[in-house]
């Protein structure tokens, strides 16, 4: 019966009276809960007991939701068989994919690749950030519908027909990483990457240790649906058979959000804020050994997609304004707050894709000069400019935020 539930909502828009839900369009603030609740997308505070704003109507069967982390929110609606890209500032809408099957889970990876669990087809969708490129990533699920990606780039879909997790690794190999499920709907992970899964169907959500070691989180909800994390690992549930949007602290300390006889919530997540730099240029002398020019920079935001950057050491090109000891041939390294190094270069063009300078604008104009254009989360960072072959001068590191 669970089952037949379940399919029902993913093909069917369930016909619900949802007045007492409608308010006033509401403003969207980095760290609000999201919901696809019926029709409707709905926003609530990050308090408890507080009633949704709504976002967007009219919709057929909106599942999934998922934050770019640059101005876009996206959701699966399985009534149209689409994805829909929406701007978080005014609503917006265009569609980003279309012609799927019962289209449910969202998740991006690093690179701002979106990937779909496709329930009607069993397949999960990889699509290129601007929607042109669809591949399938994997196939043979029963009908994938929470999606979520660990820290390594793993890939975990919840099969609600096949009662199980499925661990997908970056390049498509497929493990079996639980079983003896009881349609697990949603994942979600934590900041220690333990993750949480909504188990509809005896109302239970579990959670699992890194190393796959099961534990019960909560018990006692109703089919519960869409669950998120938010920055301090407090946990969210749309627990779709009660009306009730729940939060639970680390400890497991349940609260209530939101309630009502009406509601039909879905699947959730936690909008986060973007990710930016501004523009900020160093000059000072790069001396041998130790005594190298360092520019320090902060990554802001949370999202899943970072932002691109493009980070430069020039040299030779300063004596054009008039500096006589300027560094001949720069060398650039890029470090992150642990001190690894991101990526490093000696002359631009020499650069590999993904690294190479694709904004002509912003490309040195001379060889000898060094430039990455790099795709950075949130963070701090160091850009470290040294001379080729212990050479010293005078050298300028630039970073410049991409649109």
């Amino acid at each position: 019966m669970q089952k037949n539930l379940f399919r029902l909502s993913l093909i069917a828009t369930v016909a619900l009276a949802v007045g007492p839900l409608l308010a006033p369009r509401a403003r969207a603030l980095t760290g609000n809960l999201w919901e696809t609740n019926t029709k409707q997308i709905l926003i609530f505070g990050p308090t408890t007991a507080t009633s949704p704003g709504t976002f967007f109507s009219n919709l057929s069967n909106p599942k999934g939701i998922v934050f770019d982390g640059l101005g876009h929110v996206f959701v699966a609606d399985a009534g149209q068989n689409a994805i829909l890209k929406f701007n978080t500032f005014d609503a917006a809408e265009t569609i980003f994919a279309s012609a799927l099957s019962s289209p449910i889970g969202l998740a991006f990876d690093q690179a701002g690749n979106l990937y779909e669990g496709d329930a009607g087809t069993g397949t999960i969708f990889k699509f290129s950030p601007d929607g042109t490129t669809k591949t399938s990533f994997a196939t043979g699920l029963g009908a994938p519908s929470g999606l979520a990606f660990d820290s390594n780039g793993n890939l975990f879909a919840a099969d609600f027909n096949g009662g199980s997790i499925t661990k997908i690794a970056p390049d498509g190999t497929k493990t079996t990483f639980a079983t003896g499920l009881g349609f697990p709907a949603s994942l979600a992970f934590d900041s220690s990457g333990n993750l949480f899964e909504s188990d509809s169907n005896t109302g239970t959500i579990f959670k699992f240790a890194p190393d796959g070691t099961k534990s019960t989180f909560a018990t006692g909800l109703s089919r519960p649906y869409g669950i998120a994390t938010d920055d301090a690992d407090n946990l969210y549930v749309g627990d779709n058979n009660s009306g009730q949007t729940l939060k639970y602290t680390p400890a497991g300390v349940q609260s209530t959000i939101f309630a009502n006889n009406f509601n039909n919530p879905q699947f959730l997540a936690i909008q986060p804020s973007a990710h930016q730099v501004l523009n900020i240029s160093t000059r000072g002398f790069v001396g041998t050994g130790q005594h190298v020019l360092i520019g320090g920079f902060i990554i802001g935001g949370n999202g899943p997609v970072g932002t691109t950057v493009v980070i430069r050491a020039i040299g030779p090109s300063l004596s054009a304004f008039g500096i006589t000891d300027a560094l001949a041939d720069p060398i650039l390294e890029v470090h992150d707050a642990s001190g690894a190094i991101v990526a490093t270069n000696d002359n631009w063009g020499d650069a590999p894709a993904p690294t190479n300078v694709t904004n002509v604008s912003l490309q040195p104009t001379d060889p000898h000069e060094a430039a990455l254009q790099l795709v950075l989360h949130g963070g701090a960072y160091t850009a470290i400019v040294s001379g080729s072959g212990g050479t010293s001068g005078t050298a300028v590191v630039e970073v410049y935020n991409l649109p």
